[in-house]
């Protein structure tokens, strides 16, 4: 199959394994045509790693276009710069988002294609699993009524309503009326609201199970799902964006309420009292989100 396809990957400190996801892309049975790679808060250093791995500024496969951001601006922000250059080209395939701390297996791409062409869908996700094998998601359902989520229990799970945004391949029908990825939300719960968006426009959103794709889970925010460890900056970004998204789609808000009110209730139960205070606080201004980000070593407009 042989359908025109740009790669968007996002560096944020993470070098090594932004090298190791490019070359299993250089592996694969198809591959895109050109990796737009956006390194978030560059450094020397990693500029330095890539250029080592990469002197001629491509792989033996295609061309990778390096942007270099003195800040780190967040995933749909870095996301969008791809997509712009990528428009600006007049480029007019498919465009696949990957997480930079991804192996796409062999056939990954090719079996994202067949069910991206075969079923007409606006955004398809790959099935993903950890770097064991074992199965880790590729989507999930958002529950209106509490504004909650949940990544989908194995391969079988059929109703989702969102793409996780570690593999999300978007048509080129879909990219022209559904736009760019919304900046809001810096990190996190951008791929819910796109599908969302995505789906209101008329697209559906489909699933590649045999589409495998290996995830370091965590590594690029040190995040560690799987134990039970969520840092404070990832929880409070899963908790404000989820009120956001809510609210930007007008689900009930009292119900909206009382998930939040759940949500800070088991911070108290795993006694951690302090963090839920400072979550509410954070939450209380768009101001103080802001210095949230930017203490955080981020940059939100």
């Amino acid at each position: 199959m042989s359908l025109p396809v740009r790669t968007v990957l996002v560096n944020y400190r993470n070098m090594e394994k932004t090298i190791a996801c490019i070359r299993a892309l250089a592996r694969m049975s198809v591959k895109p045509e050109r990796v737009y790679l956006v390194d978030n808060a560059s450094t020397e250093e990693s500029r330095s790693t890539f250029k080592k791995a990469f002197p001629q500024g491509r792989s033996e496969s295609f061309e990778i276009e390096c942007f270099w951001n003195e800040n780190n601006i967040g995933f749909a922000a870095a996301c969008n710069q791809g997509i712009r250059a990528a428009k600006q080209s007049e480029f007019e395939g498919f465009l696949w988002l990957l997480n930079n701390d991804t192996l796409p297996e062999p056939d990954a791409l090719k079996e994202l294609l067949n069910v991206a062409v075969n079923t007409h869908a606006g955004i398809t996700g790959s099935q993903i699993v950890d770097m064991q094998g074992n199965f880790a998601g590729g989507v999930g359902f958002v529950n209106s009524n509490y504004a909650t989520v949940r990544r989908a229990a194995s391969p079988e799970e059929r109703g989702f309503n969102y793409v996780e945004g570690s593999s999300f391949l978007i048509s080129p029908d879909c990219l022209r009326k559904a736009g760019e990825l919304p900046e809001e939300y810096f990190l996190y719960f951008e791929e819910s609201d796109y599908c969302y968006r995505a789906r209101l426009a008329g697209f559906d959103i489909a699933w590649a199970t045999r589409s495998i794709v290996r995830h370091d889970i965590g590594s690029s925010t040190g995040s560690e799902e799987g134990k039970g460890k969520v840092p404070f900056f990832i929880d409070c970004l899963m908790i404000r964006n989820r009120i956001l998204f809510a609210r930007k789609y007008m689900f009930p808000e009292f119900q909206v309420k009382v998930g939040l009110f759940l949500s800070l209730a088991i911070r108290v139960f795993r006694l951690q009292p302090l963090r839920a205070i400072k979550i509410l606080q954070i939450l209380a201004s768009e101001e103080s989100f802001r210095k949230f980000i930017q203490k955080n070593g981020g940059f939100y407009a």
